[in-house]
């Protein structure tokens, strides 16, 4: 569990780090606004797919479900901060600074929509396959105690 959280947490340093270089020469008080609102609304999306990618899933007991769920919740939220965020921030910059027109944005930001939809189905699939398998693992180790 202790690895899970440090690489959680090396994901969202990479993320910072990446989201603060490429929002290039915007003033440091938008930067941080950028990051804290570009990382939160990456976590409530997060949480929203994990409650819908665990209707089904029946946990043992409820001590266990909020350690997966956190878990889960963590790990993801960095790495949708990782593969989508920088990007953003990117275009975000390039945006302020007048270096894109406005249809490139907008095509740049259809483009990133697109991405994100098929990673949303991808990992709506892979929180559900991980949540089943946790269970599953606790359930053998349960029976063969017995």
């Amino acid at each position: 569990m202790t690895l899970i959280i440090i690489g959680a947490i090396l994901i969202f340093l990479v993320s910072v780090i990446w989201m603060w270089h490429n929002l290039g020469n915007i003033e440091k008080p938008r930067k941080v606004a950028f990051i804290i609102i570009g990382l939160f609304i990456m976590y409530i999306f997060t949480m929203i797919l994990y409650h819908f990618s665990s209707p089904n899933s029946t946990y043992p007991n409820e001590e266990m479900q909020k350690t997966v769920s956190n878990t889960l919740i963590l790990v993801f939220t960095g790495l949708n901060a990782l593969i989508f965020l920088p990007y953003i921030a990117n275009l975000f910059d390039k945006i302020v600074e007048e270096e894109i027109e406005k249809t490139q944005a907008q095509r740049k930001l259809i483009i990133l929509l697109i991405i994100f939809v098929i990673c949303i189905v991808v990992e709506k699939g892979y929180i559900q396959s991980t949540q089943e398998g946790i269970i599953n693992i606790y359930n053998e180790v349960q029976n063969a105690e017995k």
